[in-house]
């Protein structure tokens, strides 16, 4: 075994567990409207108890259905007994499947709506919260109230134990209301329960002690935010004061997190944040206390969590993004795979559509959220499939439709596969995508498809093969520009760039390289050529503080943070591109025509689908799929999506019966 300390059994208390590896509480929306669980919970809780992990630690559970729900539903409660059904059975099946089950208690104080709620939030003090997420006005709590949400803590405590639950966390994290009272930017209490830090841990305290009282002698754990990274707000120095406090108080061991919604970025961290950035501050905590530390943070590989452990950094590794990603993780691991790991990129996708409502989900793990869905067997075997374009999403459906037992030829004209995701790794900050990349090629080149790099597909090509399918994954083009002049610069895509296919003459801050489009390609390529040495000019036709608008927004206010910080990097807002002649563009703002000296001009002023193939290809007497960016302009995720989707449905599609013969 290469991970010794990592797949060492461990013990919480009296709780043994088979390794040192933890599935973090993630929001799923996978609950029932009610709060109760479904099928669909309970699949893809199993799932990732199957992957190997030692302790599954189900999403925040809502404790108070009346003032404590969080700010997006559905979100699943533990405040009655009409809930212990459910939960029994989710307990049920992340035990069959081979892990601890553990469920996280929480409320939500003010990181709830009054939309949700049907009333205004509550939390220690009325302070108001404005972050990226969530707006709201809270008022402050009675000290009858606290008192009964303390009981509240403890009765969802004991139905817990009831419903077969091996372990209980207290989420004490992320700006929810235990969190709320420990800080002194939002508890600005003056009596029992604020006004200096021995009153501001008292809630958390009480709670720590009426949740021991009611579960006895099973593990408590509780998430602990060490550091706020706002100014005025809790501080990993804080945090050695109170850990020891809440150990004391009835705690088994301390789940090592950051933030809050006034700083989302820090619990969710985006793609720009280097690997397993949290373990210093699990180590202070882990001497404060003499507890065991559990830690998340950005920590995909194997490698790296044997380390942290083998160091002393932590006792436990939290995964949470990277189950999203692989379930297989820690089994993968174990026996020796690392390499086949699909690997979590932190590009946010998962925040993107829970913080949007919708159910959670994996840009690269299509079947994330979708875990009731068939598996895909070899349905298609004795057909052919041919697919048109080796980025994600034709990669992605060609190795589906393998799965499925298709030969499945895949054409690509250039003379690397790829695609958008190579334009998406090559800025700065974002190499983490090319470890996608890279697990693609690996998974292309032991499987069976016949792959044709430098080839374009026709209908002469593609009819030879003699499909039973087509999968069109060809991508988009640049959106049709005017443009005056006579030329004279070299002009290129944006994108034609990252992929490495031009070259650029030298610049300088008189004669820069002209982008013109401020979205997240047009940005990403000022950032890549300023690394390089040049000077740029961003020209775009929005306003400044629309840059890269349709960008992930924790990574948005990092990029934007950068650009801003780049002397070489200059933004012309409200600026349109009319003409390119000689060596120079005409640019024109607020009714003025600017004449500006250029060394090259990329475009990025948008893309539209590409759909010249598919159309070409409608004759075909099978079935022509497009997907992707071939079909609207979009991510990685929406790709993949499709391809998953699109191989799914060719089971109905190709070969059921018809449903009634009637």
């Amino acid at each position: 075994m290469g991970f010794p300390h990592l797949f060492a059994p461990f013990a919480i208390r009296d709780l043994r567990l088979k390794n040192r590896i933890v599935m973090a509480p993630m929001e799923s929306h996978l609950g029932n409207a009610d709060g109760s669980v479904s099928k669909e919970a309970i699949a893809y809780y199993r799932e990732r108890a199957l992957g190997g992990v030692g302790m599954v630690v189900v999403e925040y559970t809502c404790v108070d259905g009346q003032e404590g729900f969080s700010s997006m539903a559905p979100q699943l409660r533990l405040d009655s007994p009409f809930y212990r059904s459910g939960h029994g059975k989710l307990a049920a099946a992340i035990q069959s499947g081979g892990a601890r089950a553990c469920v996280q208690l929480s409320h939500a104080g003010r990181q709830s709506r009054e939309s949700v709620l049907g009333r205004q939030p509550v939390a220690p003090s009325a302070v108001p919260l404005t972050s990226l997420y969530l707006n709201a006005v809270p008022r402050a709590l009675e000290a009858d109230e606290i008192a009964r949400i303390v009981r509240r803590y403890a009765d969802a405590a004991a139905l817990a134990a009831q419903c077969g639950y091996d372990a209980v966390m207290l989420h004490g994290a992320h700006g929810y209301l235990l969190q709320q009272f420990l800080s002194p930017l939002v508890n600005r209490r003056d009596d029992e329960w604020g006004g200096d830090f021995e009153r501001r841990l008292r809630f958390p305290l009480e709670v720590v002690k009426a949740v021991r009282a009611a579960i006895g002698n099973m593990p408590l754990l509780y998430r602990l935010s060490v550091s706020d990274f706002i100014e005025g707000g809790l501080t990993i120095e804080d945090s050695e004061r109170i850990a020891p406090h809440l150990c004391e108080a009835g705690v088994d061991a301390i789940d090592i997190s950051c933030g809050s919604l006034d700083r989302v970025d820090v619990i969710v961290e985006p793609m720009s944040i280097e690997e397993g950035w949290r373990l210093p501050m699990a180590r202070r905590i882990r001497a404060a206390t003499g507890k065991p530390v559990i830690c998340a943070g950005v920590i995909r590989r194997p490698e790296m969590a044997e380390a942290a452990i083998a160091a002393g950094d932590a006792d436990m590794i939290s995964l949470g993004r990277a189950l999203l990603a692989d379930p297989l993780w820690p089994n993968k691991a174990r026996m020796g795979r690392a390499d086949d790991i699909r690997p979590c990129t932190s590009c946010n996708w998962c925040i993107k559509e829970t913080g949007s409502n919708r159910g959670v989900s994996c840009a690269e793990n299509p079947r994330c959220g979708h875990e009731t869905d068939p598996p895909i067997d070899a349905f298609g075997r004795g057909r052919r499939a041919v697919v048109v374009g080796a980025g994600p999403g034709g990669i992605a459906a060609a190795l589906l439709l393998d799965q499925a037992g298709f030969a499945v030829t895949l054409f690509e004209k250039r003379r690397a596969a790829g695609g958008n995701l190579i334009t998406s790794a090559t800025p700065p900050n974002k190499e983490k995508l090319f470890w996608y990349h890279d697990f693609l090629q690996r998974r292309l080149a032991a499987s069976g498809v016949d792959l044709w790099l430098g080839t374009e597909a026709t209908m002469e090509t593609v009819d030879a093969e003699r499909p039973d399918v087509v999968v069109v994954a060809g991508g988009s083009r640049l959106a049709p520009l005017e443009l005056g002049g006579s030329g004279g610069l070299p002009v290129h895509p944006a994108f034609a760039l990252l992929l490495g296919d031009v070259e650029l003459p030298p610049s300088s801050p008189e004669r820069p390289i002209l982008i013109y489009g401020g979205g997240e390609t047009g940005t990403e390529t000022a950032e890549h050529l300023a690394g390089q040495g040049h000077h740029v000019l961003l020209a775009t036709r929005s306003d400044a503080a629309m840059l890269a608008r349709n960008a992930e927004p924790l990574y948005r206010i990092h990029l934007l943070q950068r650009l801003r910080a780049n002397a070489a990097i200059t933004v012309a807002d409200h600026s349109l591109l009319t003409v390119i002649e000689g060596d120079h563009v005409l640019l024109e703002s607020g009714g003025e025509t600017r004449r500006q000296p250029a060394a090259a001009v990329l475009l990025a002023h948008g893309l539209v689908p590409d759909t010249a193939l598919a159309e070409a290809l409608r004759d075909l007497p099978v079935p022509v799929v497009p997907i992707g960016d071939a079909v609207r302009v979009g991510r990685i995720g929406e790709a993949v999506r499709d391809a998953y989707r699109c191989v799914q449905d060719l089971r109905r599609t190709l070969y059921q019966p018809e449903a009634i013969a009637c």
